[in-house]
């Protein structure tokens, strides 16, 4: 990871991805994968280097909330009940929290609330929609979708790399902004993730 940044917010940004991972591995394996992809999103996008290190470290403490969460609920082997899924959708906000509370992490506060709002309002905290969703917080929230579909969860199999981005293209306009899941698709292609 880049971070051409302070040498405290680097270290504050290393705190958090180690409690993370010993809170929850997978969660923060899934957040360092993020961190390289939202990256090349963010440079194919082009982002000048300062807005793609911000968006690589909002992806990297995008589920840093889930510190809260116990792991028997993120393990959960199958569909979330009413008040789990409740406790789940507040991450974003306890995420906000943590970081507006850190030192040098401030900034990245209201982008990391906004990574699971969608481009139709659908999405949450807040509804936000369309460009009054942070770009790095659009950025975040498509590659969070394409790993999550790729990735084996307790409750289900994995996708193949094809049918995620089959979604992602399905997508584009409703859930996600349509220059970014075309630049997410670009880069998933460049990298030989997939073939779509």
């Amino acid at each position: 990871m880049q971070l051409a940044r302070a040498p405290w917010i680097s270290e504050a940004v290393s705190v958090l991805a180690r409690e993370l991972r010993l809170h929850h591995a997978p969660t923060a394996d899934h957040s360092h994968r993020l961190a390289r992809l939202s990256r090349g999103v963010a440079e194919r996008l082009g982002l000048d280097p300062l807005e793609a290190t911000e968006t690589e470290l909002v992806a990297v403490l995008h589920d840093v909330g889930k510190l809260t969460i116990p792991p028997s609920i993120l393990d959960w082997p199958g569909p979330l009940e009413p008040v789990q899924r409740a406790r789940m959708r507040r991450h974003t906000i306890e995420g906000e929290q943590l970081l507006a509370q850190t030192a040098g992490l401030e900034d990245l506060a209201p982008a990391v609330r906004a990574t699971h709002e969608a481009w139709d309002g659908s999405g949450y905290p807040d509804g936000l929609r369309g460009e009054a969703i942070p770009l790095s917080a659009r950025i975040v929230a498509c590659a969070d979708s394409y790993d999550a579909m790729i990735t084996r969860r307790p409750y289900r199999a994995a996708l193949s790399q094809r049918e995620a981005c089959r979604r992602i293209r399905a997508g584009a306009g409703v859930q996600f902004d349509p220059r970014v899941a075309e630049a997410l698709l670009a880069e998933v292609r460049t990298r030989g993730l997939a073939a779509v």
